[in-house]
């Protein structure tokens, strides 16, 4: 994933600063990666290896039933992976939105006093 750049001045909330824009442009990164991880998890499961595959050697040795163990593990990380970065994508979504609502609120109430 390339580094999303961040801006010099982020807003300042209590003694946390958050540039919503940034964590905005990170939580698309995040979402991107995630369907990416998505794309491939569905590739992969669209062509499984087959027991023939592996031949008279594998059949003798199993081979087959291995990697059926191996893979189904793979495909449960790979679920969870995709679970994962979605989980977050939104979560930053959210914090985002959160912190963009109040430097909007933010604005405005500067804005308000100006006018007065």
């Amino acid at each position: 994933m390339n580094e999303v750049s961040r801006p010099s001045t982020p807003a300042r909330t209590g003694r946390i600063a958050v540039d919503a824009r940034w964590v905005e442009l990170y939580a698309k990164r995040v979402d991107e990666a995630a369907e990416e991880l998505a794309r491939a998890r569905t590739g992969l499961r669209v062509e499984p290896v087959r027991p023939q595959s592996f031949g008279e050697l594998g059949r003798a040795l199993r081979s087959a039933e291995s990697y059926g163990r191996a893979a189904a593990l793979l495909n449960q990380q790979l679920d969870r992976a995709c679970e994962v970065l979605t989980s977050a994508a939104h979560g930053l979504h959210a914090v985002a939105e959160h912190y963009g609502s109040q430097e909007d609120e933010a604005v405005a109430l500067i804005k308000n006093a100006d006018r007065r």
